[in-house]
């Protein structure tokens, strides 16, 4: 059954196995989740012009042979997922995709850093999820054990979408959204998430965070135990590789790369993502040399620009749907295969340690 820490409310989840008993099993144990999320995505997908929930599961079917050949491990996830939760697994599938006017990002902030500048000799790569404030009821820790791949521990929505987290092998994957203008029907942007999870290599990884045929993208930030950190800016047809040259990076939600410059869709709207990128690259580099646990924490709290800060909280002058929130922020230990988890704003919260 789950768990639910009484003092933070944060669900952790667990299952093993073939990929279909995985998805079964946490399928019953966030059925209620599932629920919830199928009754927001309805709502949502009525509100897209020229969709409903049938043509947007016709629109999504589409993309679904691609996908299951690029991930048939997690299409048996989610298909396992749809017979625990007893929703239809088309509606499972669509819940995954990528729809016209969809699928802009609320932001996120995403730092790395390799053991050269770290007080331990530690590689760390660390995020606020900055989501709408409701999703924070559908966020688990979940621990999954496939029999034939690393086990991982992720933050999983309604404990079967992984959004960020780190594998047995020492691969993680963080990252952010973006918005790019040439979003088209193809595989969705959180199938080489789950993918990365699943390797052992860097190169492999990076393979799987930019898979040909993908409809949208986020910008993937793979790292390996080694200190090897990439951050993989995409968009729905090409991508740009940028290394840590420097041994860390910085991240937010605009493109930094000149290659990617002309995707994206519309500047005028990433003033929040301008903010936190510099804030966090300053503060950061007074840290270079010294960086432990409590330089994650002090950033990733930090408050200039609030509300759009990067530790963000919701706007109370916009309309709820256009509220943004850090609901959770987390520091992958690479080194010592360690998760640390803070449960909301990271500025009220306290960080609890969960071992791969």
């Amino acid at each position: 059954m789950p768990k639910k820490s009484s003092e933070r409310g944060l669900r952790e989840v667990a299952a093993s196995g073939s990929h279909h008993q995985i998805g079964v099993t946490i399928g019953k144990q966030c059925r209620d989740m599932a629920i919830r999320m199928e009754k927001r995505f309805k709502t949502a997908i009525s509100a897209t012009p020229g969709f409903n929930l049938q043509k947007a599961i016709t629109y999504s079917r589409k993309s679904l042979p691609l996908s299951r050949k690029f991930a048939p491990g997690f299409i048996e996830e989610l298909e396992g997922y749809a017979e625990g939760t007893g929703i239809d697994f088309g509606t499972i599938y669509a819940m995954t995709c990528d729809f016209p006017e969809g699928g802009r990002g609320k932001g996120c902030t995403d730092i790395a850093v390799n053991a050269e500048w770290t007080k331990d000799d530690v590689v760390f790569a660390a995020h606020n999820e900055d989501v709408a404030p409701y999703s924070i009821s559908e966020i688990t820790v979940a621990r999954i054990r496939p029999k034939d791949e690393p086990g991982y521990i992720g933050m999983n929505y309604g404990g079967i979408w992984p959004t960020e987290g780190l594998n047995a092998a020492g691969i993680s994957l963080t990252g952010n959204a973006l918005v790019p203008n040439d979003t088209r029907q193809g595989m969705p942007k959180s199938i080489p998430i789950r993918k990365v999870l699943a390797e052992t290599g860097i190169y492999q990884a990076l393979k799987a965070s930019m898979p040909e045929g993908r409809g949208h993208s986020f910008n993937n930030i793979v790292c390996d135990s080694n200190g090897e950190i990439y951050s993989m800016e995409g968009s729905a047809t090409t991508f740009d590789a940028l290394y840590a040259e420097d041994g860390w990076m910085v991240h937010t939600n605009h493109y930094l790369s000149p290659k990617m410059w002309k995707f994206e869709d519309n500047m005028h709207t990433r003033f929040s993502s301008i903010v936190r990128y510099n804030r966090a690259n300053r503060l950061f580099k007074r840290e270079l040399g010294k960086v432990d646990l409590s330089t994650f924490k002090r950033i990733l709290s930090d408050h200039v620009g609030y509300p759009e800060s990067i530790c963000r909280h919701a706007d109370p002058a916009l309309e709820v749907e256009e509220q943004t929130q850090s609901i959770f922020s987390i520091v992958c230990d690479l080194t010592n295969k360690v998760l640390w988890v803070c449960y909301g704003n990271p500025c009220v919260g306290e960080y609890k340690k969960y071992e791969v």
